[in-house]
């Protein structure tokens, strides 16, 4: 199968009814024009979209009624990318459907009470009233439904001699459904509708039905084809269907949801598991599908960077007016970004990992974004833990708040800490699935969650990190240990939770004099407990005290960076191998995101000056090169550290050391 393409636009193309004069304006020199201006190899057009319409002449289903009769503006457009060289997989709407839910409303997925399911939808709204904004109803893709989508993949596929790829559309939504298609199927595979185990269960596997369904029929007749099932095809909380793709399409706005550290935990996770990956943005200013909405190429350039640093593809999201015509604005702010995209990309693919450091993720999406959130802060370097078989490549692992470990991974952690790894576990982590007891032997007995409301830390000793004396709150309570070890902080407790009968001030209580009979941070041996959830608390209250807090407790077990930077703490850094170029690769990158109103807005790009970097790396470098500037570094190295300092760094910069 071939490589993903590098720079990549999603060409959104939701076009109501009532729209007239459909692609009337889309003129081929216009939009080749546009996508060479853009600097983009590949461009995901519209087959059909969430109104439930079709862009060429369709048996199977409806062409949209602004098109010309028998025009195929799908086909135009990947014609025109063809000649050009560009890539132009095309998109195919699943879950959200206007027109066929209207037409066949059996097939609306259905809540258990016989509810349909939707998004943001009011169905006693009367036509006059607004709409939300991303307002649909779903669609459940079994029964009558895969058949249709069958045969409109069938249709696809024998239509267009070349296909690039397909990308089907919001595909993943719910647990289970209970249309009738559904509750006819669980009936006669023998299960119960009453039982959710039985219901969840006739979910995925017709589902997996639908999926293997539609990509047989796709690379059966064009087997270099990709193929993409978005909405649940890249998410870490999703892993049974991570097998259905030929690739994975991180979606992400992080303008409007999951923000700017959301990719790079997600990127090192998809880095391991052998498919190509890109990270996906928008060039709206908040959200998909919005007319006039621009981001700063500016802004465009540092996502785009920022993805490339974490070895991903480029896909800028875009929205095709109703006539056709691409808006000029838009791929010239593209073309700034894909421009130094271009330029650097050759050094961003293929990589190895050097972090030391891994990180066990979840299928708790939030318990992921919080940990990574904590760490990118700290500047550290990390990698992500896919299987009990790759501990022992780590100096040293985290559990992240509350990670429960099975059997399996229990007795694995029991061998990688004998062995000599260590093990930062943050509050209620180690567990086994009960929640009782630690699943391997961490030289300590758990004795359940404090019943406090809040409470408070206080060092044992001063540390070399600038944080108070004093006791610390809180906004949560410790899990509570016992063990002998070396104390490293201890908890004192409020005089009393919070209650409307009992309460002081306007916040939480004040603390006792005395010390709690147990911990808030304990070594034994190679095993860091620390109390409390500090990735929740520092990812949902940002107390900087926290975060120099964890970062300290962390550097008890853990002095094997690769690199080490000063930086301000929202700037980020990755450092990678190239095994066969025999280069290391360091991106360095400082923005900081304002919030306003619902919106993460990308700005002000200040210049970071004189910034001192150490490398601890085996091999002899002989040459660093700022690129893409291509300007040559002084540095000196002994002893196995390669000491530098970069001039300036506005947003990205890129060192290539080689060796």
């Amino acid at each position: 199968m071939r490589r993903l393409p590098s720079r990549q636009v999603h060409l959104d193309f939701h076009t109501s009814e009532f729209m007239k004069g459909v692609g009337d304006q889309f003129d081929k020199k216009q939009f080749q024009a546009a996508l060479q201006e853009g600097h983009i190899n590949s461009i995901t057009v519209f087959g059909k979209c969430h109104h439930g319409y079709h862009y060429f002449p369709t048996t199977v289903g409806t062409p949209h009624p602004g098109l010309a009769p028998g025009r195929d503006l799908a086909g135009e457009m990947m014609d025109a990318c063809h000649e050009i060289g560009v890539y132009a997989p095309l998109y195919l709407t699943l879950g959200f459907s206007v027109l066929d839910a209207e037409q066949h409303p059996e097939w609306i997925a259905r809540a258990k009470d016989g509810s349909c399911l939707s998004t943001v939808y009011d169905f006693s709204a009367s036509p006059d009233t607004p709409r939300p904004i991303c307002s649909w109803i779903h669609l459940c893709s079994a029964g009558g439904y895969r058949d249709y989508l069958y045969a409109m993949t069938e249709e696809v596929c024998e239509r267009y001699k070349r296909l690039d790829g397909v990308f089907f559309d919001i595909v993943f939504c719910y647990d289970a459904c209970y249309c009738p298609d559904c509750l006819r199927g669980m009936r006669q595979a023998g299960l119960d509708p009453d039982s959710k185990a039985d219901a969840r269960a006739y979910y995925r596997m017709q589902k997996k039905i639908t999926l293997d369904g539609l990509r047989s029929i796709i690379l059966k007749k064009h087997p270099e084809a990709s193929v993409f099932f978005n909405s649940g095809g890249a998410e870490i909380d999703k892993p049974e269907w991570h097998y259905a793709s030929t690739h994975f399409e991180m979606e992400d706005l992080p303008t409007a949801w999951g923000g700017y550290d959301k990719m790079p935990m997600r990127a090192r996770y998809f880095a391991g598991l052998g498919k190509d990956y890109l990270g996906m943005t928008g060039k709206f200013h908040r959200s998909w599908g919005e007319f006039g909405g621009y981001k700063t190429p500016e802004a465009l350039k540092f996502e785009c960077a920022a993805m490339l640093a974490n070895g991903a593809r480029i896909s800028v999201g875009d929205q095709l007016p109703p006539s056709g015509r691409m808006d000029p604005d838009t791929y010239r702010n593209i073309g700034k970004a894909f421009s130094y995209a271009q330029s650097i990309e050759e050094y961003c693919f293929d990589t190895a990992e050097t972090a030391k450091l891994g990180i066990m993720v979840s299928t708790d999406s939030k318990r992921n974004e919080d940990i990574a959130k904590l760490i990118l802060d700290c500047q550290i370097d990390f990698d992500v833990v896919h299987c009990a078989a790759e501990l022992e490549k780590f100096d040293t692992v985290i559990l992240p708040d509350n990670y429960r470990l099975n059997e399996e991974l229990g007795k694995a952690f029991d061998n990688y800490v004998r062995k000599g790894g260590k093990v930062l576990m943050l509050g209620g982590s180690g567990l086994m699935e009960n929640g009782n007891t630690f699943a391997f032997d961490t030289g300590l007995t758990y004795l359940g969650k404090s019943g406090c409301d809040v409470d408070y830390f206080q060092l044992a000793s001063q540390t070399e990190e600038d944080i108070v004396s004093s006791p610390i709150l809180c906004y949560t309570s410790a899990h509570r240990v016992a063990g002998e070890g070396t104390v490293l902080a201890r908890i004192k407790e409020p005089e009393f939770n919070r209650t409307y009968g009992k309460y002081c001030s306007h916040c939480n209580t004040p603390y006792k004099e005395e010390f709690a009979e147990y911990p808030a941070a304990i070594r034994c041996g190679n095993v860091l407990y620390a109390a409390h959830p500090l990735a929740e608390l520092y990812a949902d209250y940002g107390v900087t005290y926290h975060r120099r807090y964890f970062k300290w407790l962390l550097r008890q077990l853990y002095r094997a960076d690769a690199v080490e930077v000063a930086m301000p703490s929202q700037a980020r850094i990755h450092f990678v191998k190239r095994e066969p170029q025999r280069q290391y690769v360091l991106h360095l990158m400082y923005a900081s995101p304002v919030q306003r109103g619902c919106t993460s807005v990308l700005e002000d790009f200040p210049t970071l000056y004189n910034t001192s970097v150490r490398l601890h790396i085996p091999e002899q470098p002989h040459k660093i090169l700022l690129m893409p500037q291509n300007i040559e570094l002084p540095f000196t190295s002994e002893s196995g550290v390669c000491t530098l300092t970069v001039p300036e760094i506005t947003g990205h910069q890129m060192l290539v050391i080689s060796y």
